[in-house]
């Protein structure tokens, strides 16, 4: 432990574990440095809660607060030992904040997070040094405060709203005019040109939402029609014209009064250019404290909001109080629940989030916070938006796609026909980015990697295809895509016939295309470098594909034969081979099967779709033998990962064919006629082709809807 000299002052109040730490030294010099050792144990959890010290109370507080939260409460309450260590620019939420750790005793221990402390000053103008914040919360919002948060950035940072020049067709190609609400004349204006704006994230919810339609759009046009529909117009809507207002704003966008919602003329191009709506506006407003859209932007009006502290006294003039990250708030919001406010909170440059108990200002610089010191601010580092990474490159573009799709498939919508309006803005910049279309939020020239995905306890989208994310309710993960580090890997093992598929997709009107004709090919051979791995070349020197002795007695060329596509999406057809086999479930709750050969060999593993639809039990626990339908050698880039020990231990391959890929990428289908649908994605040992049903495996056209 580090040597000071602790002064001559009784602090009663707290218990015999926290008298020991010098809090009043720490108050008393806001340049003290106590060193790396100095860290006081304060018991086990199960102590701290029964404590009436106001620091355990504290720690308490926080602890069992987030107990559903496995980083935070990764221990046992009556063993584990914590600590408190003073630190200096670790916590995670303000890296250049003093500060104290709440830990455990033996940090070394992982799947835990420290949760920092920090003290309180009466107010944001108290005090100017970085190691306060400050706790009195107003019972309304400091509206010139969060102004001149907005107006630094516009001054100071490139958040640029509208690049300087851009006419208004640049800004929304296609659409006519942007219909937005003029506070000023309280009424619905249709704009032509680029103005500054506000534009609302919220949640619907269930409560009634006044919008415009066909029937009242003209109305709404007419001055004071705003007032005369006030009553009707939902408490968050409300509360969003009066902040426009009083930032000094004319112009508010909300979808349900700016899009005519019984108009499909007027609603698909606008939701087409969602993410231009949101990246040009002046400052997206998010209502991160409600449930529905009564819920309100708390602050903006008198007795709205709880004023007062968030903070234990421990002494007078001393204050503790915890430090809660912009993450873990909107972790906690139900605005990260929904669907749609997905792409309206991550498009957007610029975000003011308003929490049940205070008001957040983010944009790609900083990040102010209104139970904050500003000061705070200059050293908070900032994490870019998701979307910035997409101009880095191709790759990039598609891993961020890949961990998008993970974050929204998760979340709850209304309408399941919206599952791909709802990414809509996000899969266009992702297709201009990579530089060719996507079929049913798949891109197109990297299926091979995008079918291969893992459910997370999902059931079936009706309306979308097995075969694509959107084809499935619940949280779904790109697992494939994680295996590889770079493009030119993706490359390598897509030019190295890893991967041997032709695909074709079919439509509702029965047209066949290959999917290669989808391909821009010019900016595709841009990005790859000289050789345009697919749209060049279908093979013409290897015919037929052969394997381990197996023959396909077809050419790769061999053009599916016309059928009859009854789905109201594109059919993904292709030839490749199938093998017979059984599934034994180990794990029901994970959606974890054995792949048996003939005689029980144990032959690979298989993640479950859709485990506890109503057709399970036919397809997952009957013991007829399956079709498993293989896409790809195995990446021989692949690497361990903590959370592939179980996948690992279920089929007990060796390093070595894990790491040199000798092992098949497959999916289970199930048919219904002529059409598959996909019921789960695994992997199979190439050494056991010759352990399935029959004579092994066979080439077959394989029709995926």
């Amino acid at each position: 432990m580090a040597q000071y000299s602790i002064p001559n002052v009784s602090i009663p109040d707290l218990c015999g574990y926290c008298s020991r730490i010098p809090f009043d030294l720490l108050h008393a010099d806001s340049h003290i440095s106590f060193g790396n050792n100095s860290t006081w144990d304060i018991g086990t959890a199960s102590r701290i809660r029964t404590s009436t010290c106001p620091v355990c109370r504290l720690v308490s507080e926080l602890l069992y607060r987030h107990a559903k939260r496995p980083v935070y409460f990764n221990f046992n309450p009556d063993s584990t030992l914590l600590s408190i260590k003073w630190d200096y620019g670790l916590d995670p939420a303000f890296p250049s904040r003093r500060c104290f750790l709440v830990d455990r005793a033996d940090s070394s221990r992982p799947g835990h997070a420290p949760i920092g402390l920090c003290f309180l000053a009466a107010n944001h103008r108290d005090h100017g040094r970085s190691n306060y914040l400050h706790y009195e919360l107003s019972k309304t919002v400091d509206i010139e405060r969060t102004a001149r948060w907005i107006d630094e950035c516009s001054r100071k940072h490139q958040c640029v709203v509208a690049p300087a020049g851009e006419s208004f067709e640049q800004a929304y190609p296609g659409l006519q005019f942007l219909r937005c609400i003029d506070v000023k004349l309280n009424c619905v204006v249709e704009l032509n040109r680029i103005v500054p704006y506000v534009a609302l994230s919220y949640v619907w919810g269930s409560v009634p939402n006044f919008r415009i339609t066909k029937a009242n759009r003209k109305e709404l046009k007419y001055r004071d029609s705003i007032s005369k529909a006030w009553n009707l117009i939902p408490e968050t809507i409300r509360d969003a014209i009066t902040l426009t207002r009083k930032l000094g704003l004319r112009y508010l966008w909300v979808d349900s009064l700016c899009l005519v919602q019984n108009d499909p003329s007027d609603l698909e191009p606008g939701i087409e250019l969602m993410d231009q709506v949101y990246e040009r506006a002046w400052v997206t407003v998010v209502a991160a404290s409600g449930f529905d859209a009564n819920a309100g932007l708390p602050g903006i009006e008198t007795g709205s909001r709880e004023g007062g502290c968030l903070a234990h006294e421990i002494k007078p003039g001393i204050f503790l109080g915890k430090i809660t990250s912009i993450g873990l708030s909107m972790h906690e919001s139900p605005h990260m629940t929904r669907a749609w406010t997905l792409q309206e909170r991550i498009l957007s440059r610029r975000n003011l989030y308003f929490f049940r108990d205070q008001v957040v200002f983010r944009c790609n610089r900083v990040e102010y916070h209104e139970r904050l010191n500003d000061n705070l601010a200059q050293f908070h580092q900032v994490v870019p938006r998701a979307m910035d990474h997409l101009g880095e490159s191709a790759f990039t573009a598609l891993r961020v796609y890949g961990s998008l799709i993970r974050q929204y498939s998760g979340r709850s919508l209304g309408n399941d026909a919206d599952v791909l309006r709802a990414m809509g803005g996000i899969m266009r910049r992702v297709s201009i980015k990579v530089g060719y279309p996507l079929v049913q939020g798949l891109p197109v020239a990297h299926l091979d990697i995008f079918l291969l995905f893992k459910g997370n306890n999902v059931t079936r989208r009706p309306g979308f295809p097995s075969y694509s994310w959107a084809g499935w309710r619940g949280e779904v993960r790109m697992i494939f895509l994680e295996e590889f580090e770079s493009q030119l890997k993706i490359d390598e093992w897509l030019e190295s016939h890893r991967t041997w598929i032709v695909w074709y997709t079919t439509d509702s009107s029965g047209r066949t295309m290959s999917v290669i004709d989808q391909i821009n090919r010019t900016h595709h051979r841009t990005l790859q470098g000289a050789t345009d791995w697919r749209a060049s070349r279908l093979y013409p020197t290897e015919p037929r594909v052969s394997f381990q002795g197996f023959q396909s007695g077809l050419s790769l060329e061999t053009l599916p034969r016309p059928i009859y596509n009854p789905k109201p999406y594109p059919i993904l057809r292709f030839w490749t081979w199938v093998l017979t086999l059984t599934i034994q479930m180990t794990d029901v709750f994970t959606s974890d099967a054995r792949l048996l050969g003939a005689n029980g060999e144990d032959c690979g593993w298989m993640s479950l779709d859709d485990l506890g639809g109503s057709e399970s039990d036919i397809i997952f626990h009957d013991s007829e033998p399956i079709e498993v339908v293989l896409l790809s050698e195995g990446c021989p880039q692949k690497t361990f990962r903590n959370d592939e020990k179980y996948v690992l231990d279920a089929w007990r391959p060796t390093e070595v064919e894990i790491c040199d890929g000798l092992h098949y990428n497959i999916i289970l289908v199930k048919w219904d006629g002529g059409i598959a649908e996909r019921r789960g994605y695994g992997w199979i040992r190439k050494k056991a082709l010759h352990l399935g049903f029959g004579q092994g495996p066979h080439w077959k056209e394989i029709n995926l809807g």
